[in-house]
């Protein structure tokens, strides 16, 4: 597609998408020990293959209503799912706060949520702090449309799940200011990708 037919948000687009365009070659390389045994061995996706074969029988076994093919409940997820969701957070995590099912919004993978939040809550140039090492897919999600940037937060030495961050996040968010940087949100992924470790109360308390 040629930039003559694109909107100038479009082209500012474009870089994003050429980066990405490697990835993809890879994805259409992947090994499979059977059909391409002389393909890519990814460590660069943090995809969970351990219970493929449990999730795919659980799947099969699901009934499909008519239901299912509408927009059912909105478009902010099902009821049933959203409070399946807040069960299982208020179950598992030991949050300081009930999650309600309201509260809850259901979209398709993180990109799509952080792109939303942060074309809600951003202008561009704004930015966003996230804790070193980091999902590189971060910020191109925070940047494509919204314009926005990420700031990695170096740690220092220090464990990146740990509540010493703390401080580190506030150095960097005062640096930022200094600067003359608007900084909008920090991002915690939890579980951390991509070191997988999940978060405990008293950084986040």
């Amino acid at each position: 597609m040629s930039e003559q037919t694109l909107s100038k948000r479009g082209q500012k687009g474009v870089p994003a998408g050429e980066a990405f365009g490697k990835l993809v070659e890879v994805f259409g390389q992947l090994y499979n020990k059977e059909s391409n045994p002389d393909g890519i061995v990814s460590l660069g996706i943090a995809e969970n293959g351990l219970m493929h074969e449990e999730l795919v029988s659980y799947f099969n076994q699901i009934d499909i209503a008519s239901k299912h093919l509408t927009y059912g409940d909105g478009p902010f997820g099902s009821r049933a799912l959203r409070s399946a969701l807040a069960s299982f957070f208020n179950d598992y995590f030991h949050l300081v706060h009930l999650v309600l099912p309201d509260q809850l919004l259901v979209a398709n993978g993180c990109t799509s949520l952080l792109d939303l939040v942060t074309f809600g809550i951003a202008d561009e140039g704004d930015g966003i702090l996230i804790g070193r090492p980091l999902y590189t897919g971060f910020q191109s999600d925070v940047h494509t449309r919204a314009g926005a940037k990420v700031y990695p937060v170096s740690c220092e030495g220090k464990d990146p799940m740990s509540e010493e961050m703390v401080e580190q996040y506030e150095k960097e968010l005062l640096k930022q200011e200094r600067e003359g940087i608007k900084i909008r949100a920090i991002i915690l992924a939890n579980p951390h990708n991509p070191l997988g470790k999940c978060y405990v109360r008293p950084p986040t308390a």
